[in-house]
C-alpha cells in the first residue's frame, strides 16, 4: 500500500508540472525536474532533424509527429533541441511494475533543421492510466537565444477524452493549436504541429 501512494503522489506531482508546462508557468516542478535532469542521461550525442520516441518494437498505433518551430518574431528557428515524451499504450509513463524508474520510459530528441523542421516516430500514447486527462504528448525546448521553455501539451482532437474548454483554447492559439487533427495513411497515424518560442525562458 506504501509503495502504491507513492506512485500516485509521484504521479500527481508530475500531473502539476504538465499542467503547469502547458499554461506556461515559469518554475519547474521538483519531481518535474528530477526527471528532466535524469533524461539527460539518455539524450544522443548527435541530435538529426528526425528521431524516435519509441522504438519500433514498441506495441501500439504508429504515430508521425510533424513538428515545426518558429522564433518569437515568426521566422523559422534552426538548431533547436526539441525532446518530447508520453505515455504508452496502456497509460503509464514510467511502466506499471517498476517503482525505481523516475524519468520517462518513451522520450526522444530531434533538433529543428535551417526551416524549424523536425520529425519523431513513436506510437500514439493511451490516455492517463488514473484518468485525469486525455492522451497527450509534453514537448520542451532549447534554444541558444531564448533558453529551455515548456511547449504546449499536444491532444489529439479524435479523443473523447479532450474537453470543450481544450478544444476552444486550442482554437484560439490559431495555427499553433495543440489539440491536433490526425490523418492516417497506410495504417499510420500523422499530426501536423507548430510552435512558436516565447521571448525568454521558463526554467
Amino acid at each position: 500500500m506504501k509503495i502504491r501512494n507513492t506512485q500516485i503522489l509521484s504521479a500527481l506531482l508530475l500531473a502539476v508540472a504538465g499542467f503547469a508546462a502547458t499554461e506556461g508557468w515559469g518554475q519547474a516542478d521538483p519531481a518535474w525536474l528530477r526527471s528532466w535532469n535524469e533524461a539527460q542521461e539518455y539524450r544522443p550525442a548527435n541530435i538529426e532533424s528526425t528521431g524516435r520516441i519509441a522504438s519500433k518494437d514498441e506495441p501500439g498505433i504508429p504515430l508521425v509527429i510533424h513538428g515545426r518551430v518558429f522564433r518569437p518574431d515568426d521566422k523559422p528557428a534552426d538548431g533547436v533541441v526539441v525532446h518530447a515524451y508520453h505515455r504508452d499504450r496502456d497509460g503509464f509513463e514510467f511502466g506499471p511494475d517498476d517503482n525505481s524508474v523516475t524519468t520517462w520510459r518513451l522520450q526522444g530528441w530531434v533538433k529543428t533543421d535551417a526551416e524549424g523542421r523536425f520529425e519523431l516516430r513513436t506510437i500514439r500514447p493511451a490516455p492517463d492510466h488514473l484518468g485525469r486527462e486525455g492522451a497527450h504528448i509534453h514537448f520542451t525546448l532549447e534554444s541558444s537565444d531564448f533558453g529551455r521553455q515548456w511547449a504546449p501539451k499536444v491532444f489529439f482532437s479524435d479523443d473523447p477524452q479532450v474537453t470543450a474548454s481544450q478544444h476552444r483554447r486550442s482554437e484560439d492559439a490559431g495555427e499553433f493549436a495543440w489539440v491536433l487533427p490526425v490523418r492516417v495513411a497506410d495504417g499510420v497515424q500523422h499530426i501536423d504541429m507548430k510552435i512558436r518560442l516565447k521571448e525568454e525562458a521558463d526554467f
